[in-house]
């Protein structure tokens, strides 16, 4: 029996994992700074990584040109990506950030397509390009025009922002098609987890010991910000990408990025929760693409 559609719902969870995680990471971004603030999450999802495949004894899935082939796309995922990912929603807020961030969807179908042999079905197609419109529906007309909320604020320049967005979204895909065949050739997903943030942090780390402003944390932690940030950091690195990691082993790179980028969608509901301003027909329209694309993906298979 195929285990895709497995892969396909631990893509789906990855992408609510990381709707909330973007909701809360939002105020740390801004209290501590961007860099601050992921190297505060990595460091911590790695130590609760390392823990958990040291106790389940899952190191001995791992061969050294494994690690390799891991360093290199925690150096390109996490290192790069998703400093820039925290940067852009530190810029552009996590409704903006989220759709820039699907655009790693088609990126890895791409890389997939090039790299891995992967195939680029009909229904595979049409599934993404419907799950990708309505995202982009879904976050254009996301919010209406009156009144602005701080979670919807731009700070500083737009384009920035966008650039930044799209190089969060570029390492995602780099880092997961570089995962792949480690994952195909029977490495753990926890372990390979581990080693990926591991290596993050690490190098997060040693970044701080650089004498410039953006490597240091603007502000003191306080309680509310070190909850924030150990949440944020669960759901996102140490659930989120595991469950991403694992689907990426059992699917193909293309399906998976485009499950686990409907983030946009995801999110709408929750900030029309938190900031009272009901999304736009245009919006909901958006998230009923997403569903039939979604649909198609798991039909297909």
């Amino acid at each position: 029996m195929s285990t895709l559609p497995l892969a396909e719902l631990a893509a789906l969870g990855a992408a609510i994992c990381w709707t909330f995680t973007a909701i809360l990471a939002a105020p740390g971004v801004h209290h501590f700074g961007a860099v601050a603030f992921n190297r505060y999450r990595v460091v911590f999802a790695a130590t609760v990584l390392i823990v958990i495949t040291s106790v389940m004894g899952l190191w001995s899935s791992m061969t050294d040109n494994a690690v390799i082939a891991l360093i290199g796309s925690s150096l390109v995922g996490i290192v790069v990506g998703d400093t820039a990912l925290m940067q852009a929603l530190k810029r552009i807020g996590p409704r903006r950030n989220s759709v820039l961030f699907a655009t790693s969807a088609p990126m890895a179908a791409g890389m997939g397509f090039l790299w891995l042999g992967e195939t680029l079905s009909t229904n595979l197609l049409i599934g993404c390009g419907l799950i990708l419109a309505g995202v982009v529906n879904a976050v254009w007309w996301g919010r209406k025009a009156s009144g602005e909320h701080r979670l919807e604020k731009i700070s500083g320049h737009l384009g920035l922002g966008i650039l930044l967005g799209l190089t969060a979204a570029f390492g995602q895909a780099a880092g997961a098609v570089m995962a792949k065949p480690v994952l195909l050739a029977g490495a753990d997903p926890i372990a390979a987890s581990a080693i990926r943030v591991g290596f993050a942090a690490v190098v997060l780390l040693l970044v701080r010991l650089l004498p410039f402003a953006w490597a240091k944390a603007n502000a003191k932690p306080t309680v509310t910000f070190v909850l924030r940030t150990m949440s944020s950091a669960t759901l996102g690195l140490v659930l989120g990408m595991t469950l991403v990691v694992y689907a990426l082993g059992a699917g193909e790179v293309g399906i998976v990025m485009t499950l686990s980028a409907i983030t946009p969608v995801l999110i709408l509901p929750v900030v029309w929760f938190i900031t009272g301003q009901r999304p736009s027909l245009g919006s909901w329209l958006g998230a009923g693409l997403v569903v039939i694309g979604s649909s198609v993906l798991f039909l297909s298979h």
